[in-house]
């Protein structure tokens, strides 16, 4: 799923979400997500000095780096109002089980295969047929929307060109292709956090100096 259709998608399903504050005293937060309709796609927010807790409808997430965490991932709001992830750095900061945020892609090993395939077909003409029948038959041996078929797919195929006194084409290197990619759940987290801390920031420069939040 691409960052827009990320971007898209938690807009919709927090198009109702209002912010509870539970806790708010320095560094120690608690903020809670969810639409007054309904429980769907609720999430929490809490802070703690050197960490961030996002909870919520689905998996957790345990962030460190700096004392405020709301300043760290601040760096996500920019001045027009977007929001910016950076997936890449910000997983670096998490101190819970940093793979469990990436999954197996079917788009990344498609990507690839096409990639070499096109290359290969200057030598091996109709290999990339050969390739689409190995694994889009009816009766095919391999299921490529699971990683362990994709790789066993890759490594077993060979195309040869009717010649067997001639090499066939085969995939080289399969073990370092990396099919690999954020979890949707785990962007749609930072969305969250991102969001959250903008919801947070205009509450409290909307509340009267010296009045409750």
């Amino acid at each position: 799923m691409s960052e827009t259709e990320i971007a898209e998608r938690f807009k919709r399903e927090t198009a109702t979400h209002v912010m509870e504050i539970k806790h708010d005293d320095g560094l120690y937060r608690h903020l809670r997500f969810k639409s007054p309709k309904h429980g769907r796609y609720w999430f929490d927010l809490i802070t703690v000095p050197h960490a961030l807790i996002f909870r919520g409808d689905g998996e957790s997430f345990v962030f460190s780096r700096t004392d405020d965490m709301f300043e760290f991932f601040r760096s996500g709001l920019w001045s027009d109002g977007s929001l910016h992830i950076d997936a890449v750095y910000w997983a670096e900061k998490l101190t819970s089980d940093r793979d469990s945020v990436m999954k197996y892609s079917k788009e990344l090993f498609d990507q690839q295969v096409a990639e070499e395939l096109k290359e290969a077909e200057a030598d091996w003409p109709g290999v990339t047929k050969a390739w689409d029948e190995t694994v889009n038959d009816f009766f095919a041996s391999y299921n490529t929307e699971y990683e362990h078929d994709a790789r066993a797919a890759v490594d077993a195929f060979e195309f040869w060109l009717g010649d067997d006194t001639e090499e066939p084409f085969r995939f080289q290197d399969t073990g370092e292709w990396e099919f690999k990619d954020y979890h949707w759940w785990f962007l749609w987290a930072l969305h969250g956090i991102v969001w959250g801390i903008s919801q947070y920031d205009q509450a409290r420069a909307a509340a009267p100096q010296g009045g409750e939040q």
